[in-house]
């Protein structure tokens, strides 16, 4: 596809047919085996897991969609520029997570980590909604965000980590059910004259 000549609308319809559909589903495994394993280890886990737990839905995702016998992202949609401004956006994520390293490593604190890479994790749902044409997606962060800072407010040591990891695995079920899908891109390239 040409993009240099298309429409807005049509690179979202076109960003929305060729994504995954496998995503959420991931962040959901992800995140929920973290909390899991925050609860069966009191909270003692090393660091890279939280780093893991964020960073595991994208090539999990890709391994789900071809399970299912689905094509996933494909290489010709990162011509796209709503492709683009979504890699670009994991790109600012990527550049934030120092920050969230050095607050936990100030304070020794790993549910700020767990916190921090929850929150940062889910800020990909706000350009992923906006290039799919969805709503579902900023109302998937705020929904994340919100949840998870409550769980670090109210949920007392050793149980924190795990509730806020909790807290974005729940997130996904919402993804889930509420987004659009890929097919839904092509039904309305269909009805549109």
């Amino acid at each position: 596809m040409d993009f240099s000549s298309t429409s807005l609308a049509d690179a979202r319809r076109e960003y929305l047919r060729t994504s995954t559909t496998g995503m959420p589903i991931a962040g959901l495994i992800s995140w929920a085996s973290l909390a899991l394993a925050l609860v069966l280890l009191d909270g003692q886990l090393p660091a890279w897991a939280v780093f893991t737990a964020a960073a595991a839905p994208f090539p999990l995702s890709m391994l789900i969609d071809r399970l299912r016998g689905l094509d996933g992202i494909r290489k010709e949609s990162s011509a796209n520029p709503v492709t683009q401004l979504f890699m670009q956006m994991i790109f600012v994520v990527a550049l934030l997570i120092p920050l969230v390293m050095i607050a936990a490593s100030a304070t020794g604190s790993l549910d700020l980590l767990v916190l921090g890479m929850a929150i940062l994790a889910g800020m990909v749902w706000v350009p992923h909604g906006w290039g799919a044409d969805d709503p579902a997606g900023l109302r998937h962060f705020i929904l994340r965000a919100v949840l998870c800072y409550t769980a670090y407010l109210v949920v007392p040591e050793p149980l924190r980590g795990a509730a806020i990891a909790g807290a974005a695995a729940l997130t996904y079920v919402y993804a889930i059910a509420a987004m659009r899908k890929p097919s839904e891109a092509v039904k309305e390239t269909v009805l549109v004259p």
